[in-house]
């Protein structure tokens, strides 16, 4: 390699790898800032990049600034570990439900394939977020033996739709300051009530609606915590589980973290392979248990779906 294109890679190199610490660092100071929070999605990147990059400049240049690179990168995969080596709880019994959630883009998932996947996946309880009028009366659902409810709000050009097999009690709430949509429904695990949140809140790209997402969690909190059975959350949180927002929820209401002993599960961008993140979650009390979690097949939105499998803990 010659002196100049050598030099070129090493500054290359430590701009990256610069960059790379200092968002591995800012993303522990979401509280204070969106952006950072932002930046704590991405720990799955920072770790492995960090770590490539840190090998690359040992390799070609020295040890030093390699290891403080390489050391970031552990920090985040540190950050990542519960994701693969936490083990859910054993179930009691056999009974389950399975819930899928799928955020369809605004209608941009194609119905057909859509219906035709939820048929095969024997789901229990469908929610469809960014579902729109349109895209719903083009869903011929008792085909495959679905009901519908189809709640989208006036103000809104999309909302949450629910596809059931059995009868359940469907309850439209408006949370957060922006009043955004979420649906409450009651149904049983064999002979045990639940309540079933699904969530949508939108995306924190700017401070103001970073404080939407965040007012709409805040209420949430209060109405799981004065559930007096055991309660689901899922939806698109539009946070990954190391955003300072998610790490509040869960701790205000104690829920547990699904995706636990089930690996990444990154769930959008679609199109963009390398900067997929988890952001479609199911959170439980820990009266459950979750027996089996997939990450479902492009449909043409660009969030992928997500299948649970719920169950009794002992």
């Amino acid at each position: 390699m010659g002196s100049g294109l050598r030099t070129f890679a090493g500054l290359g190199l430590l701009t990256a790898g610069f960059l790379g610490t200092l968002a591995t660092i800012l993303a522990f100071f979401g509280s204070t800032s969106w952006f950072f929070d932002l930046l704590a999605n991405f720990r799955f990147q920072l770790a492995l990049g960090l770590i490539v990059i840190g090998a690359l400049y040992l390799i070609g240049f020295g040890r030093a600034v390699a290891f403080i690179f390489i050391a970031m990168g552990v920090v985040n995969a540190f950050l990542i570990a519960p994701l693969y080596l936490d083990d859910p709880a054993p179930a009691v019994g056999d009974e389950s439900i399975r819930i899928v959630s799928f955020n369809v883009g605004a209608g941009r998932a194609d119905t057909t394939e859509l219906l035709t996947w939820v048929g095969e996946s024997e789901a229990d309880l469908v929610f469809l977020l960014e579902s729109t009028e349109d895209y719903v009366s083009a869903m011929p659902t008792a085909d495959i033996g679905y009901s519908i409810s189809n709640e989208i709000p006036e103000d809104r050009h999309y909302g949450i739709s629910v596809l059931g097999r059995d009868a359940a009690n469907v309850e439209q709430l408006r949370l957060g300051v922006t009043r955004d949509p979420v649906m409450r429904v009651e149904t049983t695990i064999g002979d045990q009530p639940i309540a079933v949140y699904a969530v949508h809140p939108r995306p924190p790209d700017s401070e103001a609606k970073s404080e939407a997402r965040d007012s709409l969690f805040a209420e949430l909190a209060d109405l799981v915590m004065r559930e007096a059975v055991p309660v689901i959350v899922i939806g698109d949180f539009n946070a990954s589980p190391w955003s300072y927002a998610f790490r509040e929820f869960t701790a205000d209401t104690e829920l547990l973290n699904s995706q636990n002993g089930y690996g990444l599960s990154a769930t959008w961008p679609t199109g963009f392979p390398v900067t997929l993140v988890p952001l479609d979650h199911m959170l439980h009390s820990d009266g459950l248990t979750t027996v089996d979690r997939q990450v479902g097949p492009d449909l043409g939105s660009d969030h992928l779906p997500l299948t649970v499998d719920v169950s009794l803990a002992q």
